[in-house]
């Protein structure tokens, strides 16, 4: 009878903590809801919108969608044949020396192609010799290394110095294809469709898979076209997004949190986009991380007496009682309790390091 009685109060402690957890746990998530809530209806609010993604740019405008093309299919043609040494490169440069089997037989399929390509290149005429330039530069080097099976390391450097004075030419006709294209449809839409008033509310998102290089041709060309020196407040470069929903929710984001910053901060609207660090007056910050290290130890010390408190708990009823049940419960929490206590010590190992 002590036994179940003991063991009912353990099942409504237990039962009391899941309790609390749970409401906290349902509460927060009526905040998520809230908050996606009112993140989307912001975004439903934006217009003009454009939105930059891959060779197309979407403008959102008084509910309606318009779409165009500002990334021509010979922007693609030329960065295709500047791939070419780059491509070389790539296979070699981790296997300078003797030729491995398997690059050798890539190689000689990838010099096939070559070949065949130069054969039906439709370029205009004051680009086609560039192109020619590059394929027999990379031709010359591949028969060379074939026909050896050896990669001198200078000689590839020498190769790879020789093609980009060829395809830097590529690549600045490229951006001026796509800016000439962009800057056309954009501002069909900016001078002639926008009032003074939507052109100063314009918004613009732009996707991308990876980090923006410095200079990025979309970015630059909308700084100079609304007058942006950065983006954050009008312009939202947006990485690793594959739809435009993903990237129409980053973009809601931002925008919902300067809009509370500047409610709950006083018009500071960057205030919900910085650490807690940035937040806090330069005095106040240095003393801060001083103190991090002696929170850290009492937020530890506080865990290690509650882990031991439950570990006194569960000893005794398991040594106190001699069942099958028991030496079950016995082995799982004294394992899970030695892991805890495992793991603070590390923790206190890393404490005294500092």
């Amino acid at each position: 009878m002590r036994w179940k009685f003991n063991r009912c109060i353990i099942i409504i402690l237990i039962s009391i903590i899941c309790i609390h957890s749970d409401e906290l746990s349902t509460l927060n998530e009526q905040f998520i809801t809230t908050y996606v809530r009112a993140r989307d209806h912001l975004v439903s609010l934006i217009s003009p919108l454009i939105i930059c993604n891959g060779d197309n740019i979407i403008l959102n405008y008084r509910g309606q969608r318009f779409e165009e093309q500002v990334i021509p299919k010979l922007y693609h043609d030329l960065k295709t044949i500047s791939h070419i040494p780059f491509k070389i490169y790539l296979t070699l440069m981790f296997n300078t020396g003797n030729i491995s089997e398997n690059n050798s037989i890539e190689l000689q399929r990838y010099l096939e192609s070559i070949h065949r390509i130069r054969k039906s290149l439709h370029f205009s005429n004051d680009s086609l010799q560039n192109q020619y330039d590059i394929i027999d530069l990379s031709i010359k080097y591949l028969e060379g290394i074939l026909s050896t099976k050896f990669v001198h390391e200078n000689q590839l450097r020498k190769f790879c110095q020789q093609a980009q004075h060829l395809f830097l030419s590529n690549i600045e006709l490229a951006a001026q294809l796509h800016l000439d294209l962009l800057d056309e449809k954009v501002r069909v839409w900016y001078y002639d469709r926008f009032n003074q008033t939507e052109r100063d509310e314009l918004k613009v998102v732009i996707m991308g898979p990876k980090t923006a290089r410095h200079g990025f041709l979309e970015k630059t060309y909308f700084y100079h076209l609304i007058g942006e020196k950065k983006e954050g407040k009008r312009i939202i470069y947006v990485e690793n997004a594959d739809t435009e929903e993903k990237a129409l929710e980053v973009l809601g984001v931002w925008l919902l949190d300067a809009e509370a910053g500047a409610t709950f901060f006083d018009g500071d609207t960057e205030r919900l986009h910085q650490t807690y660090l940035v937040m806090q007056p330069k005095d106040t910050s240095s003393d801060c991380l001083k103190n991090q290290k002696k929170i850290y130890k009492r937020n530890i010390l506080m865990k290690e007496n509650l882990v031991f408190l439950c570990l006194k708990i569960v000893i005794y009823f398991c040594f106190r009682y001699n069942s099958t049940n028991i030496l079950f419960i016995r082995s799982k929490y004294i394992c899970r309790s030695v892991h805890i206590y495992l793991s603070y010590s590390n923790h206190q190992s890393i404490i005294n390091n500092q």
